[in-house]
Protein backbone atom coordinates (compact mmCIF):
# COMPACT_ATOMS: atom_id res chain seq x y z
CA UNK A 1 0.00 0.00 0.00
CA UNK A 2 2.66 2.19 0.70
CA UNK A 3 4.28 4.91 -2.17
CA UNK A 4 7.23 5.77 -2.57
CA UNK A 5 8.79 8.90 -3.62
CA UNK A 6 11.91 8.90 -5.43
CA UNK A 7 14.03 11.40 -6.21
CA UNK A 8 16.65 11.60 -8.91
CA UNK A 9 19.60 12.75 -8.27
CA UNK A 10 21.80 15.38 -10.34
CA UNK A 11 24.30 13.13 -11.10
CA UNK A 12 22.17 10.60 -12.73
CA UNK A 13 20.93 13.03 -14.57
CA UNK A 14 23.91 14.45 -16.36
CA UNK A 15 24.60 13.22 -19.78
CA UNK A 16 28.64 13.87 -19.55
CA UNK A 17 31.09 15.20 -17.08
CA UNK A 18 31.41 18.71 -17.66
CA UNK A 19 27.20 18.52 -17.99
CA UNK A 20 27.45 17.10 -14.25
CA UNK A 21 29.51 19.74 -12.97
CA UNK A 22 26.76 22.70 -14.46
CA UNK A 23 23.52 21.16 -13.30
CA UNK A 24 25.17 19.93 -9.63
CA UNK A 25 26.72 24.02 -9.36
CA UNK A 26 22.99 25.03 -10.28
CA UNK A 27 21.63 22.44 -7.65
CA UNK A 28 23.74 23.58 -5.06
CA UNK A 29 22.97 27.67 -5.57
CA UNK A 30 19.34 26.30 -5.85
CA UNK A 31 19.35 25.07 -2.15
CA UNK A 32 21.48 27.78 -0.61
CA UNK A 33 19.11 30.72 -2.39
CA UNK A 34 16.36 28.60 -0.32
CA UNK A 35 18.52 28.13 3.00
CA UNK A 36 19.29 31.70 2.87
CA UNK A 37 15.69 32.98 2.07
CA UNK A 38 14.51 30.40 5.19
CA UNK A 39 17.23 31.83 7.02
CA UNK A 40 15.74 35.49 6.75
CA UNK A 41 12.19 34.24 7.87
CA UNK A 42 13.25 32.49 11.12
CA UNK A 43 15.34 35.32 11.77
CA UNK A 44 12.35 37.52 11.72
CA UNK A 45 10.25 34.93 13.61
CA UNK A 46 12.68 34.34 16.30
CA UNK A 47 12.94 38.46 16.60
CA UNK A 48 9.59 38.27 17.03
CA UNK A 49 9.49 36.16 19.70
CA UNK A 50 12.89 38.52 21.45
CA UNK A 51 15.04 35.75 20.40
CA UNK A 52 17.83 37.56 19.74
CA UNK A 53 20.38 34.76 20.26
CA UNK A 54 18.77 32.37 18.27
CA UNK A 55 18.59 35.31 15.23
CA UNK A 56 22.27 36.39 15.47
CA UNK A 57 23.11 32.57 15.03
CA UNK A 58 20.78 32.18 12.00
CA UNK A 59 23.11 35.33 10.69
CA UNK A 60 26.74 33.95 11.78
CA UNK A 61 25.73 30.31 10.47
CA UNK A 62 24.45 31.25 6.59
CA UNK A 63 26.70 33.74 5.79
CA UNK A 64 27.98 33.50 2.33
CA UNK A 65 29.59 35.96 0.00
CA UNK A 66 27.58 35.38 -2.83
CA UNK A 67 24.43 36.31 -0.97
CA UNK A 68 25.29 39.59 0.39
CA UNK A 69 22.39 40.65 -0.17
CA UNK A 70 19.91 38.44 1.50
CA UNK A 71 22.71 38.96 4.52
CA UNK A 72 22.90 42.48 4.18
CA UNK A 73 18.73 42.61 4.65
CA UNK A 74 19.51 40.18 8.07
CA UNK A 75 21.81 42.86 9.50
CA UNK A 76 19.54 45.57 8.87
CA UNK A 77 16.63 43.47 10.51
CA UNK A 78 18.11 42.62 13.70
CA UNK A 79 19.57 46.39 13.86
CA UNK A 80 16.75 47.75 14.46
CA UNK A 81 15.12 45.52 16.78
CA UNK A 82 14.03 47.96 19.41
CA UNK A 83 11.29 49.51 16.67
CA UNK A 84 10.73 46.01 14.61
CA UNK A 85 7.08 45.50 13.41
CA UNK A 86 6.83 42.47 11.68
CA UNK A 87 4.33 42.49 9.29
CA UNK A 88 2.56 39.60 7.46
CA UNK A 89 3.61 38.71 3.97
CA UNK A 90 3.57 35.52 1.98
CA UNK A 91 7.58 34.75 2.55
CA UNK A 92 6.81 30.91 2.52
CA UNK A 93 8.88 28.10 4.52
CA UNK A 94 11.21 25.58 2.69
CA UNK A 95 12.26 22.11 3.29
CA UNK A 96 15.76 23.88 3.58
CA UNK A 97 16.07 26.20 6.22
CA UNK A 98 18.34 27.53 8.96
CA UNK A 99 15.98 26.62 11.26
CA UNK A 100 18.05 23.38 11.42
CA UNK A 101 21.28 24.95 12.08
CA UNK A 102 19.32 27.01 14.91
CA UNK A 103 17.35 24.04 16.00
CA UNK A 104 14.57 26.20 17.02
CA UNK A 105 11.90 28.14 14.15
CA UNK A 106 8.40 28.61 13.82
CA UNK A 107 5.94 26.68 11.51
CA UNK A 108 3.80 28.50 9.82
CA UNK A 109 0.71 28.51 7.08
CA UNK A 110 0.20 30.60 4.28
CA UNK A 111 -3.52 29.33 2.49
CA UNK A 112 -2.24 31.40 -0.80
CA UNK A 113 0.72 29.33 -1.24
CA UNK A 114 -1.82 26.21 -2.18
CA UNK A 115 -3.61 25.54 -5.53
CA UNK A 116 -6.00 22.96 -3.77
CA UNK A 117 -7.80 22.90 -0.32
CA UNK A 118 -8.97 19.93 0.84
CA UNK A 119 -11.70 19.14 4.02
CA UNK A 120 -12.57 16.13 6.24
CA UNK A 121 -15.83 16.30 7.54
CA UNK A 122 -16.33 14.75 10.89
CA UNK A 123 -14.57 16.35 13.42
CA UNK A 124 -12.98 18.89 11.08
CA UNK A 125 -15.34 20.76 9.12
CA UNK A 126 -18.52 20.01 11.21
CA UNK A 127 -18.02 19.40 15.04
CA UNK A 128 -20.25 17.12 17.49
CA UNK A 129 -21.98 17.34 20.73
CA UNK A 130 -19.29 15.58 22.15
CA UNK A 131 -21.41 14.34 25.36
CA UNK A 132 -24.32 13.45 23.30
CA UNK A 133 -22.31 11.79 20.85
CA UNK A 134 -20.70 9.74 23.61
CA UNK A 135 -23.11 8.61 25.20
CA UNK A 136 -25.14 7.25 22.59
CA UNK A 137 -21.77 5.36 21.05
CA UNK A 138 -21.06 4.03 24.52
CA UNK A 139 -24.61 2.94 25.10
CA UNK A 140 -25.03 1.56 21.76
CA UNK A 141 -22.15 -0.31 21.75
CA UNK A 142 -22.49 -1.91 25.49
CA UNK A 143 -26.44 -3.31 24.07
CA UNK A 144 -24.71 -4.64 21.01
CA UNK A 145 -22.51 -7.03 23.24
CA UNK A 146 -25.00 -8.10 25.75
CA UNK A 147 -27.77 -8.73 22.92
CA UNK A 148 -25.42 -10.08 20.27
CA UNK A 149 -22.52 -11.42 21.94
CA UNK A 150 -23.86 -12.98 25.54
CA UNK A 151 -22.29 -10.62 27.91
CA UNK A 152 -24.05 -10.25 30.90
CA UNK A 153 -26.60 -7.54 31.70
CA UNK A 154 -24.57 -6.69 34.42
CA UNK A 155 -22.30 -4.91 31.26
CA UNK A 156 -25.38 -2.26 30.69
CA UNK A 157 -25.26 -1.07 34.53
CA UNK A 158 -22.04 0.09 34.05
CA UNK A 159 -21.61 3.75 34.44
CA UNK A 160 -20.03 6.22 31.89
CA UNK A 161 -17.14 7.32 33.01
CA UNK A 162 -15.53 10.34 31.45
CA UNK A 163 -12.11 10.59 33.18
CA UNK A 164 -11.10 6.83 31.61
CA UNK A 165 -12.15 8.18 27.95
CA UNK A 166 -9.63 9.52 26.14
CA UNK A 167 -9.06 9.69 21.89
CA UNK A 168 -5.58 7.77 21.06
CA UNK A 169 -5.51 5.06 23.71
CA UNK A 170 -4.11 1.89 22.20
CA UNK A 171 -6.47 -1.27 22.92
CA UNK A 172 -3.74 -4.57 23.18
CA UNK A 173 -7.05 -6.66 22.52
CA UNK A 174 -5.28 -10.54 23.50
CA UNK A 175 -4.37 -9.25 27.03
CA UNK A 176 -7.46 -7.01 27.61
CA UNK A 177 -4.91 -4.03 28.53
CA UNK A 178 -5.07 -0.34 26.91
CA UNK A 179 -2.25 1.64 26.76
CA UNK A 180 -1.12 5.26 26.23
CA UNK A 181 2.05 5.95 24.34
CA UNK A 182 4.93 7.94 24.30
CA UNK A 183 5.94 9.86 21.05
CA UNK A 184 8.56 6.83 21.03
CA UNK A 185 6.42 4.00 21.59
CA UNK A 186 6.98 3.14 24.85
CA UNK A 187 4.27 2.39 26.76
CA UNK A 188 3.56 5.34 29.10
CA UNK A 189 0.34 4.28 31.02
CA UNK A 190 -1.59 1.73 30.77
CA UNK A 191 -4.53 -0.50 32.43
CA UNK A 192 -5.85 -3.88 32.29
CA UNK A 193 -9.71 -3.56 32.04
CA UNK A 194 -10.41 -0.45 34.05
CA UNK A 195 -7.61 -1.12 36.62
CA UNK A 196 -4.71 1.05 36.55
CA UNK A 197 -1.39 -1.09 35.94
CA UNK A 198 1.48 -0.42 38.24
CA UNK A 199 5.03 0.25 36.47
CA UNK A 200 6.42 -3.16 37.58
CA UNK A 201 3.38 -4.45 36.12
CA UNK A 202 3.66 -2.54 33.30
CA UNK A 203 7.15 -3.85 32.86
CA UNK A 204 6.04 -7.91 33.89
CA UNK A 205 3.86 -7.99 31.06
CA UNK A 206 6.13 -6.13 28.03
CA UNK A 207 9.49 -5.93 29.46
CA UNK A 208 12.14 -3.29 31.03
CA UNK A 209 11.65 -1.26 27.78
CA UNK A 210 8.14 -1.03 27.95
CA UNK A 211 7.38 -2.08 24.22
CA UNK A 212 4.99 -3.99 22.59
CA UNK A 213 6.00 -5.35 19.23
CA UNK A 214 2.67 -4.54 17.73
CA UNK A 215 2.06 -1.08 18.73
CA UNK A 216 5.83 -1.10 18.29
CA UNK A 217 5.28 -1.67 14.63
CA UNK A 218 2.29 0.68 14.07
CA UNK A 219 4.46 3.35 15.44
CA UNK A 220 7.33 2.37 12.63
CA UNK A 221 4.65 2.31 10.00
CA UNK A 222 1.19 2.93 11.18
CA UNK A 223 -0.36 1.42 7.58
CA UNK A 224 1.43 -2.03 8.12
CA UNK A 225 -1.44 -2.49 10.79
CA UNK A 226 -4.14 -1.25 9.33
CA UNK A 227 -5.83 -4.75 7.91
CA UNK A 228 -4.92 -8.24 7.89
CA UNK A 229 -4.56 -10.38 11.46
CA UNK A 230 -3.16 -7.05 13.54
CA UNK A 231 -6.68 -5.83 13.37
CA UNK A 232 -7.24 -8.93 15.81
CA UNK A 233 -4.73 -7.70 18.16
CA UNK A 234 -4.73 -3.72 18.41
CA UNK A 235 -6.65 -0.95 17.92
CA UNK A 236 -5.67 2.67 17.76
CA UNK A 237 -8.65 5.05 18.29
CA UNK A 238 -8.39 7.58 16.48
CA UNK A 239 -11.38 9.90 16.68
CA UNK A 240 -14.13 10.60 18.69
CA UNK A 241 -16.50 7.73 16.55
CA UNK A 242 -13.79 5.12 18.34
CA UNK A 243 -13.04 7.15 22.09
CA UNK A 244 -15.88 5.53 23.80
CA UNK A 245 -14.31 2.07 22.98
CA UNK A 246 -11.69 1.99 25.47
CA UNK A 247 -14.23 2.42 28.19
CA UNK A 248 -16.72 -0.40 26.61
CA UNK A 249 -13.98 -3.15 26.19
CA UNK A 250 -12.32 -2.12 29.34
CA UNK A 251 -15.40 -2.61 31.69
CA UNK A 252 -16.16 -6.11 29.24
CA UNK A 253 -13.23 -7.06 30.30
CA UNK A 254 -13.43 -6.48 33.82
CA UNK A 255 -16.72 -8.66 33.88
CA UNK A 256 -15.05 -11.41 31.89
CA UNK A 257 -12.19 -11.21 34.76
CA UNK A 258 -15.04 -11.20 37.02
CA UNK A 259 -16.95 -14.32 35.76
CA UNK A 260 -14.02 -16.57 34.81
CA UNK A 261 -13.51 -19.66 36.01
CA UNK A 262 -11.78 -20.82 38.78
CA UNK A 263 -8.86 -21.15 36.68
CA UNK A 264 -8.36 -17.57 36.53
CA UNK A 265 -8.72 -15.02 33.79
CA UNK A 266 -8.39 -16.14 29.57
CA UNK A 267 -5.42 -16.41 28.49
CA UNK A 268 -6.49 -14.15 25.28
CA UNK A 269 -9.57 -12.23 25.41
CA UNK A 270 -12.28 -12.17 22.72
CA UNK A 271 -13.77 -9.03 23.95
CA UNK A 272 -11.79 -6.71 21.14
CA UNK A 273 -13.13 -9.23 18.15
CA UNK A 274 -16.71 -8.69 19.87
CA UNK A 275 -16.39 -5.36 20.08
CA UNK A 276 -14.99 -4.58 16.28
CA UNK A 277 -18.52 -6.55 15.49
CA UNK A 278 -20.22 -3.75 17.36
CA UNK A 279 -18.47 -1.18 15.62
CA UNK A 280 -19.16 -2.54 11.90
CA UNK A 281 -22.71 -2.86 12.80
CA UNK A 282 -22.85 0.32 14.38
CA UNK A 283 -21.26 2.18 11.25
CA UNK A 284 -21.27 0.45 8.55
CA UNK A 285 -23.59 2.12 5.50
CA UNK A 286 -25.86 -0.92 5.23
CA UNK A 287 -27.32 -0.03 8.16
CA UNK A 288 -28.30 3.56 7.71
CA UNK A 289 -31.82 3.43 7.30
CA UNK A 290 -32.57 -0.15 8.29
CA UNK A 291 -32.35 0.46 12.15
CA UNK A 292 -30.15 -2.15 12.84
CA UNK A 293 -27.26 0.39 13.86
CA UNK A 294 -28.72 2.15 16.85
CA UNK A 295 -26.54 5.00 16.30
CA UNK A 296 -27.85 6.12 13.03
CA UNK A 297 -31.39 5.35 13.98
CA UNK A 298 -30.55 8.27 16.83
CA UNK A 299 -28.58 10.08 14.78
CA UNK A 300 -31.68 10.12 12.01
CA UNK A 301 -34.57 11.11 14.43
CA UNK A 302 -32.47 14.05 16.13
CA UNK A 303 -29.29 15.20 14.00
CA UNK A 304 -29.63 18.33 15.61
CA UNK A 305 -29.44 16.94 19.16
CA UNK A 306 -25.94 15.38 17.78
CA UNK A 307 -24.29 18.11 15.01
CA UNK A 308 -23.20 21.34 15.98
CA UNK A 309 -24.20 24.27 13.90
CA UNK A 310 -21.23 25.51 12.13
CA UNK A 311 -20.86 29.32 11.75
CA UNK A 312 -21.79 31.83 9.30
CA UNK A 313 -18.15 32.72 9.45
CA UNK A 314 -16.93 29.60 8.92
CA UNK A 315 -19.26 28.96 5.84
CA UNK A 316 -18.02 32.80 4.49
CA UNK A 317 -14.35 31.86 5.16
CA UNK A 318 -14.71 28.89 2.85
CA UNK A 319 -16.65 31.34 -0.10
CA UNK A 320 -13.55 33.22 0.01
CA UNK A 321 -11.03 30.92 -0.59
CA UNK A 322 -12.94 30.40 -3.26
CA UNK A 323 -13.09 33.46 -4.65
CA UNK A 324 -9.19 33.67 -4.14
CA UNK A 325 -9.15 30.90 -6.60
CA UNK A 326 -8.53 27.99 -4.58
CA UNK A 327 -10.27 24.87 -5.62
CA UNK A 328 -11.89 22.94 -2.74
CA UNK A 329 -12.45 19.77 -1.98
CA UNK A 330 -14.79 17.19 1.03
CA UNK A 331 -13.29 13.39 1.31
CA UNK A 332 -15.10 11.69 3.73
CA UNK A 333 -15.19 8.40 4.92
CA UNK A 334 -18.86 8.64 5.06
CA UNK A 335 -21.52 7.32 3.00
CA UNK A 336 -23.71 9.50 1.34
CA UNK A 337 -26.39 9.48 3.24
CA UNK A 338 -24.63 9.79 6.03
CA UNK A 339 -22.54 12.50 5.30
CA UNK A 340 -25.71 14.47 3.67
CA UNK A 341 -27.48 14.18 7.02
CA UNK A 342 -24.29 15.87 9.05
CA UNK A 343 -23.38 18.30 6.62
CA UNK A 344 -27.14 19.55 6.05
CA UNK A 345 -27.68 20.15 10.09
CA UNK A 346 -23.92 22.07 10.35
CA UNK A 347 -24.62 23.93 6.86
CA UNK A 348 -28.00 23.64 5.50
CA UNK A 349 -28.89 22.23 2.57
CA UNK A 350 -27.02 23.81 0.48
CA UNK A 351 -23.39 22.59 1.50
CA UNK A 352 -22.15 21.06 -1.51
CA UNK A 353 -21.80 24.06 -3.48
CA UNK A 354 -19.09 24.67 -0.82
CA UNK A 355 -17.14 22.44 -2.66
CA UNK A 356 -15.70 22.07 -6.19
CA UNK A 357 -15.56 18.31 -5.49
CA UNK A 358 -17.16 16.09 -3.32
CA UNK A 359 -16.09 12.36 -2.55
CA UNK A 360 -17.66 10.19 0.15
CA UNK A 361 -17.14 6.73 1.35
CA UNK A 362 -13.76 7.58 0.47
CA UNK A 363 -12.18 5.03 2.16
CA UNK A 364 -8.94 6.30 4.02
CA UNK A 365 -6.08 5.56 4.26
CA UNK A 366 -6.28 3.48 1.02
CA UNK A 367 -7.65 6.49 -0.80
CA UNK A 368 -4.57 8.82 -0.99
CA UNK A 369 -2.19 5.22 -1.61
CA UNK A 370 -3.97 3.08 -3.70
CA UNK A 371 -5.83 3.57 -7.11
CA UNK A 372 -9.40 2.75 -6.69
CA UNK A 373 -12.15 3.46 -9.57
CA UNK A 374 -14.70 6.14 -8.44
CA UNK A 375 -17.96 5.69 -8.34
CA UNK A 376 -20.81 7.56 -9.76
CA UNK A 377 -23.59 8.95 -6.76
CA UNK A 378 -27.36 9.30 -7.19
CA UNK A 379 -27.39 12.53 -5.71
CA UNK A 380 -31.25 12.26 -5.66
CA UNK A 381 -31.75 9.10 -3.77
CA UNK A 382 -28.24 9.80 -1.74
CA UNK A 383 -26.79 6.79 -2.89
CA UNK A 384 -23.90 5.11 -4.68
CA UNK A 385 -24.85 3.97 -7.92
CA UNK A 386 -24.30 -0.14 -8.41
CA UNK A 387 -21.67 -1.08 -11.29
CA UNK A 388 -20.51 2.68 -12.26
CA UNK A 389 -17.40 2.25 -11.72
CA UNK A 390 -15.42 4.97 -13.64
CA UNK A 391 -12.04 4.12 -15.63
CA UNK A 392 -8.69 5.46 -14.12
CA UNK A 393 -8.49 7.72 -16.87
CA UNK A 394 -12.10 9.23 -16.89
CA UNK A 395 -12.00 12.99 -15.89
CA UNK A 396 -13.95 13.88 -13.36
CA UNK A 397 -16.53 16.70 -13.60
CA UNK A 398 -16.77 19.62 -11.35
CA UNK A 399 -20.25 19.80 -9.13
CA UNK A 400 -20.20 16.34 -8.82
CA UNK A 401 -20.34 13.88 -5.65
CA UNK A 402 -18.37 10.61 -6.15
CA UNK A 403 -17.69 7.56 -4.09
CA UNK A 404 -14.54 5.71 -2.88
CA UNK A 405 -12.20 6.40 -5.82
CA UNK A 406 -7.97 8.08 -5.61
CA UNK A 407 -5.96 11.15 -4.83
CA UNK A 408 -4.49 10.38 -8.16
CA UNK A 409 -7.42 11.00 -10.29
CA UNK A 410 -8.67 13.68 -8.36
CA UNK A 411 -5.54 15.55 -8.03
CA UNK A 412 -5.53 15.67 -11.82
CA UNK A 413 -8.98 16.94 -12.23
CA UNK A 414 -8.47 19.60 -9.88
CA UNK A 415 -5.19 20.77 -12.02
CA UNK A 416 -7.22 20.66 -14.89
CA UNK A 417 -10.02 23.11 -14.11
CA UNK A 418 -6.64 25.28 -12.92
CA UNK A 419 -4.84 25.12 -16.36
CA UNK A 420 -1.64 23.68 -14.40
CA UNK A 421 -0.29 20.46 -14.25
CA UNK A 422 -0.26 18.45 -11.34
CA UNK A 423 3.07 18.87 -9.76
CA UNK A 424 2.55 22.24 -9.76
CA UNK A 425 -0.87 22.25 -8.42
CA UNK A 426 -0.13 22.05 -4.89
CA UNK A 427 -2.34 20.46 -2.01
CA UNK A 428 -3.43 21.06 1.89
CA UNK A 429 -5.74 18.79 3.36
CA UNK A 430 -7.27 19.70 6.76
CA UNK A 431 -8.01 16.57 9.18
CA UNK A 432 -8.83 14.90 13.13
CA UNK A 433 -7.49 11.42 12.22
CA UNK A 434 -3.77 11.85 12.47
CA UNK A 435 -3.35 8.89 10.85
CA UNK A 436 -5.89 8.95 7.74
CA UNK A 437 -5.55 12.61 7.30
CA UNK A 438 -2.41 13.79 8.65
CA UNK A 439 0.43 11.05 8.29
CA UNK A 440 -0.49 9.19 5.50
CA UNK A 441 -0.82 12.15 2.81
CA UNK A 442 2.18 13.75 4.07
CA UNK A 443 4.21 10.71 3.94
CA UNK A 444 2.74 9.11 1.20
CA UNK A 445 1.86 11.55 -1.09
CA UNK A 446 3.57 14.70 -0.54
CA UNK A 447 1.31 17.02 0.10
CA UNK A 448 0.77 19.07 3.16
CA UNK A 449 -1.82 18.67 6.14
CA UNK A 450 -3.13 20.43 8.76
CA UNK A 451 -3.77 18.57 12.13
CA UNK A 452 -7.38 19.27 13.75
CA UNK A 453 -7.21 18.39 17.74
CA UNK A 454 -10.22 19.61 19.52
CA UNK A 455 -7.97 18.91 22.55
CA UNK A 456 -5.85 22.00 22.16
CA UNK A 457 -9.09 23.92 23.54
CA UNK A 458 -8.54 22.33 26.77
CA UNK A 459 -5.30 24.69 26.54
CA UNK A 460 -6.68 27.53 25.09
CA UNK A 461 -10.51 28.04 26.01
CA UNK A 462 -11.40 28.51 29.58
CA UNK A 463 -15.39 28.29 29.04
CA UNK A 464 -14.27 24.91 26.83
CA UNK A 465 -17.82 22.87 26.67
CA UNK A 466 -16.71 19.38 26.33
CA UNK A 467 -14.23 20.02 28.95
CA UNK A 468 -15.38 17.12 30.86
CA UNK A 469 -15.45 14.94 27.87
CA UNK A 470 -11.68 15.40 27.17
CA UNK A 471 -9.79 16.28 29.96
CA UNK A 472 -8.80 13.12 32.21
CA UNK A 473 -6.76 12.50 35.35
CA UNK A 474 -6.58 9.00 34.64
CA UNK A 475 -4.71 9.04 31.31
CA UNK A 476 -3.20 12.61 32.04
CA UNK A 477 -3.33 14.93 28.72
CA UNK A 478 -3.57 13.89 25.05
CA UNK A 479 -0.51 15.75 24.27
CA UNK A 480 1.62 14.22 27.50
CA UNK A 481 1.88 12.51 30.49
CA UNK A 482 4.12 14.74 33.04
CA UNK A 483 6.84 16.49 30.78
CA UNK A 484 6.92 13.13 27.61
CA UNK A 485 5.10 13.63 24.80
CA UNK A 486 2.96 11.05 23.88
CA UNK A 487 2.91 9.30 19.85
CA UNK A 488 -0.26 11.67 18.98
CA UNK A 489 2.06 14.69 20.00
CA UNK A 490 5.08 13.26 17.77
CA UNK A 491 3.48 12.69 14.48
CA UNK A 492 1.64 16.12 14.91
CA UNK A 493 4.79 17.89 15.40
CA UNK A 494 6.73 15.64 12.38
CA UNK A 495 3.92 15.87 9.80
CA UNK A 496 1.47 18.53 10.30
CA UNK A 497 2.11 22.11 8.48
CA UNK A 498 0.04 23.58 12.12
CA UNK A 499 -2.00 21.87 14.45
CA UNK A 500 -5.27 24.11 15.40
CA UNK A 501 -8.36 23.50 17.86
CA UNK A 502 -10.86 23.51 15.49
CA UNK A 503 -12.10 24.95 11.91
CA UNK A 504 -13.77 27.45 13.67
CA UNK A 505 -10.33 28.92 14.76
CA UNK A 506 -9.16 29.20 10.94
CA UNK A 507 -12.02 31.02 10.42
CA UNK A 508 -11.16 33.90 12.73
CA UNK A 509 -8.68 34.60 10.54
CA UNK A 510 -8.64 35.92 6.90
CA UNK A 511 -7.96 33.31 4.19
CA UNK A 512 -5.39 35.92 2.88
CA UNK A 513 -3.44 35.87 6.26
CA UNK A 514 -0.34 34.49 7.38
CA UNK A 515 -0.23 32.00 10.33
CA UNK A 516 2.99 31.70 12.18
CA UNK A 517 3.06 29.64 15.42
CA UNK A 518 5.42 30.36 18.23
CA UNK A 519 7.04 26.86 18.52
CA UNK A 520 8.96 24.50 16.19
CA UNK A 521 6.05 21.62 16.64
CA UNK A 522 3.26 23.69 15.13
CA UNK A 523 0.70 23.99 17.77
CA UNK A 524 -1.27 27.16 17.51
CA UNK A 525 -1.77 29.63 19.19
CA UNK A 526 0.57 27.82 21.91
CA UNK A 527 2.15 25.00 22.37
CA UNK A 528 1.07 23.49 25.70
CA UNK A 529 3.64 24.59 28.40
CA UNK A 530 4.77 21.12 29.44
CA UNK A 531 6.13 20.18 25.54
CA UNK A 532 8.17 23.16 26.03
CA UNK A 533 11.25 21.32 27.07
CA UNK A 534 10.76 17.91 25.07
CA UNK A 535 12.49 16.53 22.72
CA UNK A 536 10.13 16.11 20.28
CA UNK A 537 11.23 15.86 16.50
CA UNK A 538 9.60 17.89 13.45
CA UNK A 539 9.95 17.85 10.23
CA UNK A 540 9.15 21.02 7.59
CA UNK A 541 7.12 20.27 4.73
CA UNK A 542 6.18 23.83 3.29
CA UNK A 543 7.01 23.49 0.42
CA UNK A 544 9.50 25.68 -2.23
CA UNK A 545 10.52 29.23 -2.03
Amino acid sequence: MQAGVWRVSVCQLAANARATTAIAAAATKLQAEKVYKQSLTDVQCQLRKGCQGSAKLALNSTREGGNSRLNERIQKTTAIVPQLIIKRSSVSYSRYSASTIMNSYCKELTLMTYDIIGFDLDGTLLRYDLLEMTTLIYNALKQFLVEHKGYPEALLHQKLDMDFLQKGLILDGQRGNVLKLSHEATILRASHGTRLLSDDEIVAIYGTDRRWDVSTAFYNDPLSTWNGPSTLQIRALLDYFDMPCALVFAQAVDIVDRDGTSSGAPKEYKVWQDLLDGLMQNYSRDNFSNDKSLYFKAMRAEPQRYVLRSSEKLISWLHELRANGKKLFLLTGSNIDFANLTATQAFGRDWQQLFDFVVTFAKKPGFFTMKRPFMIVDNEAKRELPDSELSLEANLKSGEVYSQGNWHQLHQAMARLLNKDTNEARALYFGDNIIQDIYTPVKHRDFDAVAIAEELSLVDQKDYAFNDVLSSKFWDSYFFIGNTPTLWSGFIAYYAQICVSSMEQMAQMPPTERIVSTNVNGFYPALPKQLMSSNLTTSWHGGGV
